[in-house]
């Protein structure tokens, strides 16, 4: 099952206290009822952002129950309100809308093998992390299933959603069992261990344990499994900012090395004895968008196509470098994505020689107007790409730039290279936000490094060579100036800027890396002014970016002179905003000023 492609708006019909959660329902009158495991994000429609600039990105909450209503599906939603995203969700008034983007990620799967002698299903669940126990409870029963539901509480307060998502008839299902930190219900102590007890039983080998709550009690659940043989699946979290991949935010390690992305390869995750679920990558290996529309590709502009370095382009609206995962979107929206395909060119995330992990997490952090990411550029290599992504991004109807990066003018050439021998790629953009290892520089924050690698490069390749410019540097148009001397064909601009933040809990670093860049509309009007500057010094055409949500802030950058503008971060909170840009160019009148 694919979501339906970009967000759309849902009333709120309740929202009532539960102890010190809050359970607010949605009428979602478009999108197919989501499956257990599964989860939305959500934004209020009004509120989000109007106060000192967050929250700003959309919020990940997973689903505790789904059901027809007399049009559409009712949602039901177990939120405590934490931080400025929750605490506005909690806010909700019957009437309100929200923003929703979902169903997302990927599902429990029913045990393999299920008779009455077997143990079945065991459901752990802590804190707000019953929620989708909940749904898949009820779903287990209705196929007949046999289970036990544990759930664990750290005192009364944080105990709601009991009553209202495992009760019947004022009574607690017969089913569940409980234990709290304080001894207020149940056995006092923790969950796990009621599950350690549960496990010693002779039938467990043959159950199914299915959990989500706070990372150490999964960590113990994952343990105590391991430990006696019995499978598990786990319902983890992560902070990310779109649900879709395109961020990379919502990292986790896998036991053999390196990450997944919890939005698209989660958020469920299990070791053996499932079946039923749909796996990691299986919707473009067997089609599972649902047939072959006809693809039309982005929106076309009233007037004529624009001519962009001998490429022609539908409208001057294209994605920035490492914001869209095309990959992963088709995986989440199928088809359709294709139909309605977002830009007028895709950027990909940006290549290295050999593979990279990224960044151990946590990545991103959450900002006022904007966010600060640090990925640590993920990909597979040159090898890789060649062989598994290109094949699938030569796909898409729009023409393809391939974003790369390398630290030495040998390993840049090996790109250039080889992707010059790719008709599928229409043209090049060089990542230049990297020390040089042999002058130990910052090859984009140095005109004459910037110049000298232009100068290696150009005679390798005909298409096109884009130089993406830093804005950590004092004078960017002196690097432009440079890059066009030594034979580049436009640049793009800005990159992220060098930022830092500060866990209020832990008063260390927010994020692993210690900094990260920062992204979003905070950085506007340094991207206007750094793109005016470079604009009014070189000859080349100019991508702008750096903080375009509407077509009003895209217009401020063709009036500073740039022939395209690149959509980022605003993706993550729809992942239609580039064909909303492009349509509002086309719609609004931008004579006067937008803002006073």
């Amino acid at each position: 099952m694919t979501a339906p492609f970009g967000r759309r708006l849902c009333e709120v019909a309740e929202n009532s206290a539960s102890g010190g959660y809050r359970i607010f329902s949605l009428l979602d009158l478009e999108g197919p009822a989501p499956e257990p495991g599964q989860f939305y994000m959500l934004a209020a429609e009004h509120r989000w952002g109007e106060a000192g600039g967050r929250p700003y990105v959309p919020r990940a909450i997973s689903v505790a129950a789904a059901a027809p209503a007399k049009v559409g599906t009712r949602l039901d939603f177990l939120v405590e309100g934490v931080g400025p995203g929750t605490n506005r969700l909690c806010e909700l008034q019957e009437g309100e809308e929200v923003w929703v983007t979902g169903p997302l990620g990927n599902s429990f799967s029913t045990p393999k093998q299920v008779n009455p002698e077997a143990a079945g299903a065991i459901l752990v669940g802590g804190g707000i992390g019953i929620a989708p126990m909940a749904i898949w409870r009820r779903c287990l029963v209705e196929r007949g299933i046999p289970l036990r539901v544990l759930l664990g509480f750290r005192n009364e307060e944080h105990s709601g959603g009991l009553r209202e998502l495992f009760c019947a008839g004022g009574a607690l299902c017969p089913d569940v069992r409980l234990a709290a930190e304080d001894g207020h219900a149940g056995h006092q102590g923790y969950v796990t261990d009621l599950l350690a007890t549960m496990l010693i039983g002779d039938d467990a080998a043959s159950a199914v344990v299915y959990s989500c709550g706070p990372p150490a009690m999964l960590e113990a659940v994952a343990g105590l499994c391991s430990t006696h043989g019995v499978a598990y699946q786990l319902a983890e979290e992560s902070p990310m900012a779109c649900g879709f991949g395109a961020c990379y935010g919502c990292a986790v390690p896998k036991p053999e090395g390196g990450y997944i992305r919890l939005c698209v390869d989660g958020p469920v995750t299990s070791a053996g004895g499932t079946e039923g679920g749909t796996t990691p990558g299986e919707a473009l290996a067997t089609g599972r968008g649902g047939g072959s529309p006809a693809v039309t590709g982005p929106a076309r502009r009233k007037g004529p196509s624009i001519d962009f370095c001998g490429i022609e382009l539908a409208n001057p609206v294209i994605n920035a470098s490492g914001t869209y995962d095309a990959i992963a979107a088709l995986q989440v929206f199928g088809d359709e994505l294709l139909a309605d395909f977002p830009f007028s060119a895709f950027v990909s995330k940006t290549i290295t020689p050999e593979p990279r992990a990224g960044n151990e997490p946590r990545r991103i952090w959450e900002t006022p107007a904007g966010m600060i990411n640090s990925i640590g550029l993920p990909n597979k290599g040159l090898e890789g790409f060649l062989a598994e992504d290109l094949p699938q991004l030569a796909e898409l109807p729009v023409p393809l730039i391939v974003s790369m990066m390398a630290t030495s003018h040998e390993d840049f050439s090996r790109l250039v290279a080889s992707v010059e021998a790719r008709e599928e790629v229409a043209a090049i953009e060089l990542n230049v936000s990297c020390p040089n290892v042999h002058s130990g520089l910052i090859v984009g924050e140095q005109p004459a490094e910037a110049e000298a690698l232009l100068e290696v490069l150009r005679p390798l390749t005909e298409k096109p060579l884009i130089v993406k410019l830093t804005p950590n540097v004092a004078a960017p148009e002196a690097v432009a100036i440079a890059a066009e001397a030594g034979g580049a064909d436009a640049v793009s601009l800005i990159n992220t800027l060098k930022a830092g933040a500060v866990d209020a809990l832990s008063r260390e670093p927010a994020l692993a890396a210690g900094y990260g860049g920062l992204s979003g509309p905070a950085v506007r009007p340094i991207a206007l002014q750094q793109l005016r500057a470079v604009a009014a010094a070189t000859e080349i055409p100019a991508i702008g970016m750096g903080g375009i949500s509407c077509g009003a802030d895209a217009a401020e950058f063709f009036a500073f002179g740039a022939t395209l503008v690149a959509v980022g971060t605003e993706s993550f909170r729809d992942p239609r905003a580039g064909s909303r840009v492009a349509n509002e160019l086309e719609t609004e009148v931008y004579d006067a000023p937008t803002r006073l």
